[in-house]
C-alpha cells in the first residue's frame, strides 16, 4: 500500500464528501476501502481532515498523573522526550509512550511542536578509549555578551575545565586549562580549532612565533591536535555541547548549575551500556588504572604513562 500523506488524505475526504464509493477512493490513493472508511468518520467528528501520526505510536495524550511523573523527572533530569522514558522506564516508573511525554514538554515549553528526527551524518563518529586521551577546547559566545571556554574530555565529554570571560583569550584558555589539570589530571593531547586564541598560522607564525597557548603546551607536554579547517564535525562533541547551553540556558540560574546538570546529572545516552551514565561517572570509569594515558606521536595509539 502507498502511504498516505495530507494531499491524498484531503482528495479522499473530498471525494468521500461528495458520495463516492470507499472502495472506488481507496483504490486510488492506495488504501483500502475500511481505511478510507475510518478516515472519514473522524473528518466528519472533528471537521477536519485527520492527521496520521507515526506508526507504531500511540498518538494519546498523557494522563494528570503521567503529566505529574513527567514534570518530576524534567525538574531533576532536563532531557529530551527520548532520553525522559528510557530514564522513567529503567527507574521502574509507570510506562509512558514516547509521543505523549512530547506532549507533556511541549505544554511547558522545553520541547518543539514539530520536532524533526535528525538525519544520521554521513561521517564517522571517533570516540577515544581512555579519559584524559584527549581534551576538546573551544570558546562559546553568550547571549550576554561574555565567552565561555571549556575543556571536554573526549571518552567521557565530562567537561574537566571551564570560564566565562569578558573577553576570549589565549590567557584566558590557559588559566583554565591550568585548574582543569589540578582538578583532574594532564591530558595528552587537546584539539582546538584555528582560533587566535590557540594557533598562529604559517605567515604569523614567521612573524611573532607561536601562540602563547601553543607554547603553554608545549611545555606542559601536551600534543596540540587541530580541526580541519572548515570542517566543524572534528570538534562536534563539543560543538553539540555549546547547543545544548544555548538551547537549556533558560532552565538554569546560571552556567555553574548548567555544568553541574551537565556533568553529574544528565545521563548521556552515547555512554554506558544502558545509555544512562553521566559523564562524571564515566570520566571515572574510563580513566586508566596505572596511570594516565598518551598517545604515540607517529601512530596516535594509546598508552598508559607510569
Amino acid at each position: 500500500m502507498a502511504k498516505l500523506d495530507p494531499v491524498k488524505i484531503r482528495y479522499a475526504m473530498r471525494r468521500m464528501e461528495a458520495g463516492d464509493d470507499p472502495e472506488k477512493v481507496g483504490g486510488e490513493v492506495g488504501v483500502t476501502g475500511r481505511r478510507v472508511r475510518q478516515l472519514h468518520a473522524e473528518y466528519r467528528r472533528t471537521g477536519r481532515d485527520p492527521v496520521l501520526g507515526k506508526p507504531g505510536r500511540p498518538g494519546r495524550a498523557a494522563t494528570d498523573a503521567e503529566r505529574r511523573q513527567v514534570a518530576r523527572y524534567f525538574e531533576r533530569y532536563r532531557c529530551s522526550a527520548t532520553r525522559l522514558e528510557r530514564i522513567m522506564d529503567v527507574d521502574g516508573a509507570t510506562h509512558i509512550p514516547h509521543n505523549a511525554i512530547h506532549g507533556v514538554l511541549v505544554g511547558m515549553g522545553a520541547a518543539e511542536r514539530d520536532a524533526r528526527a535528525k538525519r544520521q551524518a554521513s561521517y564517522v563518529r571517533y570516540e577515544r578509549t581512555w579519559s584524559n586521551s584527549m581534551w576538546h577546547t573551544d570558546y562559546k559566545l553568550l547571549k550576554d555578551g561574555r565567552w565561555l571556554v571549556s575543556y571536554m574530555d573526549d571518552a567521557s565529554r565530562f567537561i574537566t575545565g571551564y570560564g566565562v570571560f569578558e573577553r576570549a583569550t589565549g590567557a584566558n584558555a590557559i588559566a583554565v586549562l591550568h585548574d582543569a589539570i589540578r582538578r583532574n589530571g594532564r591530558p595528552a593531547s587537546i584539539l582546538s580549532d584555528r582560533g587566535v586564541q590557540f594557533y598562529t598560522n604559517e605567515v604569523e607564525n614567521r612573524r611573532r612565533g607561536a601562540s602563547e597557548f601553543e607554547k603553554e603546551l608545549v611545555r606542559l607536554g601536551i600534543r596540540h591536535l587541530l580541526c580541519r579547517t572548515n570542517h566543524p564535525q572534528t570538534n562536534g562533541k563539543l560543538e553539540r555541547f555549546h547547543g545544548e547551553i544555548v538551547r537549556k540556558m533558560k532552565w538554569f540560574r546560571d552556567i555553574d548549575e548548567l555544568m553541574d546538570w551537565w556533568n553529574n546529572i544528565k545521563p548521556h545516552m552515547s555512554l554506558g551500556e544502558d545509555g544512562l551514565e553521566t559523564p562524571a561517572r564515566a570520566f571515572k570509569r574510563k580513566m586508566p588504572e596505572k596511570g594516565t594515558v598518551a598517545v604515540d606521536a607517529e601512530t596516535g595509539e594509546e598508552y598508559d604513562v607510569f
